[in-house]
This record gives C-alpha cells, sequence and structure tokens, in this order.
C-alpha cells in the first residue's frame, strides 16, 4: 500500500473508532467548549468525552479518554485507553491501556508511561526520549522520530524515519527513501504544529537498538543497520506489482459498486415492464410461492439443475439428427434441421437466462414489496407496480452486500424458479382434466 493510502486508512480506522466507540458507552462524562481543562488536582471516576479548541488534561481520568479538538494534551492520568484526534497531540502522561491518536503532529513526551500499544497515524510522530511504552508502537505517518523505548515491536509505514531509541523485539520498517522532499519539519503554516527534523530514508541515532529482528523494505540498503540489530533482512519494494495490484483492487471496487448500480437498474426497468406487458408472468408465481414455499425452493432446485442439462441434451439432439441426415446424403434436411433446432435452442437459452436472472427475482420482490405497501399504502395494491419496483429496489440492495448477497440471490432464484414450475405443472393438469 502507498505511504499516503496507508495513511489515509489508519485515519479513517481511528476516527472511526472514536465514532463507534464513544456513542455506544453506556455511561461517561462529558465536557466541551473552547478551553477544557481537568484540573491537576480533579479525579473523574468514569469515561470522560472531551471536545474543544484546546483539551488538557492535568488531573486522573479513571476509566477512558476520548477527545477531539485542536489541541490535545495529556499530562496526566488515564487507567482506561487515550483515544485522540486533534492537528497536534501531545502525551506527557500515563496511559494504562492503548493510546489511539490521529494528528498532524503526534508527540509521545519524555514522562510518557503507555501500558500496551501505542497506535498513531499522521503527518508526524514523534516518542521522545525518556518515553516507554509498555507494547508496541504502530506508525503510519509522512515522518517518524523513535527516541524512547519501546517493550514490545516497531511497525512503522513512513516517508522517512529515524530510530534512537530502544525496540525490545521486533522492528519492521517500510521507508520511501527516493524522497527529495524537504522534512515536514520545515512546514510552518499558520496551523500547522511544531514537527522535528527527520532525514531522508532510514537513519539510526547512536543509541538506537532492535534487541530482535529488524527487517526493513526500502529501495535503497542503509549501512548502519547491521550495528542495530544482528538480524537484518532487506526487501525491495515491488513497485511495480504494488502499483498493478492498487490498480487492480481500485478497479476491481470501482467494477463492482458499477456492476450492483447497473444491475438494480435493470432489475428496475424490466420490472416495470413486467408489470406492464405480462403481470400474470409475476401475480400468478408469486401467489404460489406464498402458498407452497418450501416445495417451491426444492423443486426450484431440481429445476436449476435440470434446465441446462435438458437444455445441452437438446442440443445433442439437434446435432445428431442432422449428423445422422448428413450420412444419408439429405442435405436439405440437414440444414433444415440445423436453421430450425439452432435458433430454437437459442431462444430457450435466452429465455432461461431472463427467467433465472430477472423473473424469479421479480416474483419474490413483489411478494415482498407488496407486504411494505400493505403496511404503508394499501390502496397501491391494486396496481402491480408499486408492490414490484419498491421490492425490487430493496432486493437489488440486499444482492448488492458482498457474500451474503449472493447466497440470498441463489435462493431467491430457487424460490422463484420452484414457483414457475409449479404453475407450469398445475396448468398442464388443468389442461388435461378439461381434455379428458
Amino acid at each position: 500500500m502507498k505511504r499516503k493510502n496507508r495513511i489515509v486508512v489508519l485515519l479513517s480506522l481511528f476516527i472511526l473508532a472514536l465514532l463507534v466507540i464513544v456513542p455506544a458507552a453506556s455511561a461517561g462524562e462529558g465536557r466541551g467548549g473552547d478551553t477544557v481543562v481537568i484540573g491537576r488536582d480533579e479525579v473523574i471516576n468514569d469515561d470522560l468525552f472531551a471536545a474543544g479548541g484546546t483539551v488538557i488534561v492535568d488531573g486522573t481520568i479513571n476509566g477512558d479518554l476520548a477527545a477531539a479538538g485542536e489541541t490535545v494534551i495529556v499530562n496526566g492520568k488515564v487507567t482506561g485507553n487515550v483515544m485522540v484526534a486533534a492537528s497536534s497531540v501531545a502525551v506527557n502522561g500515563e496511559v494504562g491501556h492503548d493510546l489511539f491518536a490521529a494528528a498532524a503532529a503526534i508527540t509521545i513526551g519524555p514522562d510518557a508511561r503507555i501500558g500496551y500499544n501505542a497506535y498513531t497515524a499522521g503527518a508526524s510522530v514523534q516518542s521522545q526520549a525518556g518515553s516507554r511504552i509498555g507494547g508496541s508502537l504502530i506508525i503510519g505517518a509522512g515522518q517518524g522520530l523513535v527516541s524512547g523505548q519501546i517493550a514490545k515491536d516497531l511497525l512503522a509505514g513512513t516517508g522517512r524515519l529515524r530510530l534512537e531509541g530502544t525496540v525490545g523485539r521486533n522492528a519492521k520498517i517500510a521507508v520511501d527513501a527516493s524522497s527529495t522532499t524537504p522534512s515536514l519539519g520545515y512546514m510552518y503554516g499558520p496551523n500547522m504544529p511544531a514537527m522535528p527534523v527527520v532525514p531522508p530514508g532510514l537513519t539510526f541515532g547512536e543509541d538506537a537498538r532492535v534487541v530482535g529482528r529488524l527487517e526493513y523494505i526500502s529501495s535503497k540498503a542503509f549501512e548502519d543497520a547491521g550495528r542495530v540489530s544482528s538480524q537484518v533482512t532487506h526487501n525491495l519494494p515491488p513497485q511495480d506489482q504494488q502499483l498493478s495490484r492498487e490498480l487492480a483492487r481500485q478497479q476491481s471496487a470501482s467494477s463492482y459498486v458499477f456492476d450492483a448500480v447497473r444491475r438494480l437498474v435493470a432489475l428496475l426497468l424490466i420490472g416495470l415492464l413486467l408489470a406492464w406487458l405480462a403481470p400474470r408472468w409475476v401475480t400468478i408465481p408469486a401467489e404460489k410461492l406464498l402458498a407452497r414455499p418450501l416445495p417451491s425452493l426444492g423443486i426450484g432446485l431440481v429445476g436449476l439443475v435440470a434446465t441446462p442439462l435438458g437444455w445441452l441434451v437438446a442440443l445433442g439432439v439437434v446435432i445428431v439428427i442432422a449428423v445422422i441426415f448428413g450420412l444419408l446424403s439429405l442435405g436439405a434436411l440437414t440444414w433444415l434441421t440445423l436453421l430450425a433446432g439452432l435458433p430454437a435452442l437459442g431462444l430457450a437459452f435466452v429465455a432461461i437466462l431472463f427467467v433465472v436472472s430477472y423473473l424469479c427475482q421479480a416474483i419474490v420482490a413483489y411478494l415482498g414489496g407488496r407486504w411494505i405497501v400493505e403496511r404503508i399504502r394499501p390502496a397501491w395494491n391494486d396496481q402491480p407496480y408499486a408492490s414490484l419496483l419498491i421490492g425490487l429496489f430493496i432486493l437489488g440492495l440486499l444482492i448488492a452486500v458482498p457474500f451474503v448477497g449472493g447466497l440470498l440471490q441463489f435462493l431467491v432464484v430457487l424460490a422463484g424458479l420452484g414457483a414457475i414450475i409449479l404453475v407450469i405443472f398445475q396448468s398442464r393438469s388443468t389442461a388435461q382434466v378439461v381434455a379428458g
């Protein structure tokens, strides 16, 4: 994944976590305003949700902290998790569990003590000397400066990164060694927080150390890596393959959405035509399905297997007859068989596709739409248009859901096809009784 895409994804995940976790909490204290300050002597025995221009926590929170603003500063103690999104985030206190931070500039100060993991995403991430992370540090950023102590792993995907501290286990780092843009530390704007200056590529300080294995992905090999860890693995970034995968993934996603919209439009248009030209094709099988749902599913499964087999058998019969006529030197009959049989089989194939792809779904959708219309506007059920279109619209949306939509579509086809077969058999039985 490209660096910019990685940052966007991580930021989205963190912000989504805030949006999901915060409303789901059953209890908690909320504070807001231009400036929100939790004083040094203040103790909050609950979760705290804070939003403002500036949020400063100097006291103690016996619970989780979720904060958003222009600037968030945590100098006190939070016994639970800290989840923050801001332009500038500074943590220089104690976090009992995990830190989730998304910001332009993230600073883990020298007195910071994080109990477990730190998940960070932004333009610049810095852990200063003296800071301690009890778990792993995960970075997705434009640049990173790691000077503190990490008890477990360092996982980083950045444009540039400098390691000056200690990693207790393994480090896996991906950097863009080809970047020649200035460090983000030089990008000062009216709303840009201060950021450290980080050299290009992957660099190491004098005290940098990785206790376990150091693995880095870069177009350039770094000679100092062997000094930092005795187990070093250098992997070249597969740029062409990565680009192809990214393009294929994007095209797949866009194609999936386009196909879903196209299927929905086709269902609605064909449903409208059926309601106009042949409503009984839908309403009569729908009544049969409503009366005998389980037999319809079973017969539909048999029909789904037998129909294509029957078509193939018919194709074989046409070909065999044509061959026999040819062997008998009856050329006219040979061509007549092919000219009559193949177009008929082609029409039958188109009819099968139409039934499976549209008519079966229209039958089931009509029942669902009628059930809805009966509860919101019963007068609309005098004509099949509203019920059919509403049902097809909802069914089209459900079918577009990955995995589950495919299973639902399969069951719909079975139910609709079984109802059609039951209607055909019933019509033939009625005709035979009348003839007798």
